[in-house]
């Protein structure tokens, strides 16, 4: 069941409706390993029944198969990866349980938080929470959670959290002090203290910009310590003046070898991960119908099944070929809705596609590979 919905997903169909009108389909029913012949899949109302009955239990445990699909898809351990972590909103328009107004968005929303690899977009974890930005959802427990988790397996790999300054955690700054292997860049709000760092290098940004109209750009690394940080940290800011004014952002991080500007350019870098996200709501990742706040998780995370099974599919299936490059959305639209005639023999089943499909020989590639 859970394979059929997935599939549908990967094929633009994301409403559990959709199963009574694809339920005889015949591609569907060999991508679960049934025969084209054999009886049709489940329909609408037993997958909504499966749906709603996901306990707390199942959902920690298909969170864990997330993690533990993503260390599986290396040969070997890599010597270090990075963790872009970032929050998105799925707008709700119903009674959903934990469906809150969120006033960034204007809307009554979840606000999921997804887990990807910043270094080739492999979605990590996908996980449902309120629509509210809230310090006792306890992000640094998740976060410590999955690091542990990836370290039981990779001991010696170095692991480096990445996120804007809603995953700026004291508890998981202090934590990492007492941990080799794991480092951090993230966003830091600004304040009068901050502020007060930089003054006398931002009246000197300010000047240069005057004297020589040409806009300006400087990075700054100091000591810092909050209150409620139990150590000292370092602090990297940023200072642009221009015609449009002035422009000063902060990060904190556990890097104190490299060049303010290097750090800096290398916490920009998580915005790839907009691109990822863009990718995983293609699959209508946002689409939250289900009244129960658990059965919502549980669609979530067929969402992040399609996106994983879709990604490892175009890389492996189509590598070395112009679908290795597409999106999530030109390879759903060009890929798997593509219209194929099905002849089903007693020792092979023959897949024919037009010969004028514009991706034929790539096409053919990937069945020769996946069949081999």
């Amino acid at each position: 069941m859970v394979c059929q919905r997935v599939g549908q997903i990967m094929c633009g169909y994301e409403d559990a409706n959709d199963c009574d009108r694809l339920r005889h389909d015949s591609a569907l029913k060999m991508s679960v390993g049934r025969k084209a012949s054999d009886p049709g899949l489940c329909s609408q109302p037993t997958m909504t029944r499966l749906e709603n009955h996901i306990d707390k239990r199942t959902l920690w445990k298909i969170a864990e198969l997330f993690v533990k699909d993503y260390i599986s898809s290396f040969d070997k351990a890599p010597r270090k990866i990075i963790l872009d972590v970032d929050d998105t909103n799925a707008n709700t328009y119903g009674a959903q349980q934990l469906s809150l107004f969120n006033d960034y968005y204007d809307e009554y929303c979840y606000m999921p938080m997804v887990i990807f690899d910043g270094m080739n977009g492999k979605l990590i974890l996908p996980l449902l929470r309120p629509g509210r930005r809230n310090k006792s959802l306890n992000i640094f427990g998740i976060l410590r959670r999955v690091i542990e988790y990836i370290h039981k397996e990779w001991p010696h790999t170095i692991i480096e959290l990445r996120g804007d300054s809603h995953f700026c955690s004291h508890e998981f700054m202090d934590w990492v002090k007492t941990h080799l292997y794991v480092r951090f860049i993230t966003g830091l709000s600004g304040n009068p203290a901050l502020m007060k760092k930089i003054d006398k290098q931002l009246r000197r940004a300010k000047g240069d910009f005057e004297l020589h109209h040409e806009d300006v750009r400087r990075y700054y690394s100091f000591e810092y310590k909050a209150k409620s940080w139990k150590y000292r940290q370092r602090v990297i800011a940023k200072i642009e003046v221009s015609d449009k004014g002035v422009n000063v952002r902060f990060i904190v991080t556990s890097n104190r070898n490299n060049k303010p500007e290097t750090v800096y350019r290398r916490y920009c870098k998580r915005g790839t991960m907009e691109l990822w996200i863009k990718d995983l709501k293609y699959f209508r990742a946002d689409r939250m119908s289900c009244s129960s706040f658990r059965a919502n998780m549980f669609r979530l995370f067929l969402y992040g099944a399609a996106y994983v099974t879709a990604y490892r599919l175009r890389s492996k299936a189509f590598s070395n070929t112009e679908v290795g490059a597409f999106t999530m959305d030109s390879f759903m639209k060009r890929i798997m809705l593509s219209a194929v005639f099905i002849v089903e023999k007693k020792t092979f089943i023959r897949f024919s596609f037009s010969p004028h499909h514009r991706h034929l020989e790539a096409l053919s590639q990937a069945l020769t590979r996946l069949s081999a």
